[in-house]
């Protein structure tokens, strides 16, 4: 693939908050608003010089540096998780097996978040797809593999105190792609100043981290 060339992109579906799928709702409002505003003004100070068609196809050009897409949201929010020290790597490749498996949906050990989800799509390019599932693979497999050894990978009432208690710990280092891309946003959206999530960078700070997983 040419430099001059975008990557390929593939549609790939998650698990995301309802508060975060509601502020992207009017995030998206307000950039078609704002776009109308800019294409208006633009026209409007031009003289003339400029109609509307080229100031809507100047918008459209423009729209990445003004106006990220949603898309383009999520996956500056996912690099810079994926960056951080705790899920960085390197990582070894997963084989063609290994990938299959992880593009599945549904492989999560049990819902354990305190909010309510709901699945949205985003377009992202295929090899930070590669990278965020290759990640949640290779951290994820020693506690998976111990939950499983323990006989606690499914969730059951007749567990004990203790057992209860390992299963927690160990759900809780267990980073699946959905996670992964909660934590991204909540850590990287464009959240409004007084309303961080709870593992924001903010909120970590302070010492306020609930758990969650999917």
């Amino acid at each position: 693939m040419s430099e001059d060339q975008p990557e390929h992109r593939e549609k790939a579906s998650f698990a995301i908050d309802v508060e975060h799928a509601k502020r992207f709702t009017a995030l998206r409002k307000a950039q078609r608003l704002a776009m109308a505003v800019w294409v208006a003004e633009t026209v409007e100070e031009s003289n003339g010089g400029i109609s509307w068609w080229e100031a809507r196809l100047e918008a459209r050009r423009r729209r990445s540096e003004l106006w990220p897409t949603l898309d383009q949201i999520v996956e500056a929010a996912v690099r810079q998780r994926l960056a951080e020290e705790d899920l960085a790597g390197p990582w070894e490749r997963l084989s063609e097996a290994e990938e299959e498996v992880a593009s599945l949906a549904g492989r999560g050990v049990g819902k354990n978040y305190p909010g309510f989800l709901i699945t949205r799509t985003y377009e992202l390019p295929v090899s930070l797809l590669r990278e965020l599932r290759t990640t949640a693979v290779r951290v994820s497999a020693e506690p998976l593999e111990e939950l499983e050894s323990r006989g606690l990978l499914y969730a059951s009432l007749e567990y004990s105190l203790e057992d209860y208690e390992k299963r927690n710990e160990l759900v809780e280092a267990v980073m699946s792609a959905p996670r992964i891309v909660r934590q991204a946003l909540e850590r990287y959206g464009p959240w409004p100043p007084d309303q961080y999530p709870p593992s924001s960078l903010p909120a970590l700070s302070s010492g306020v981290v609930s758990p969650e997983q999917d």
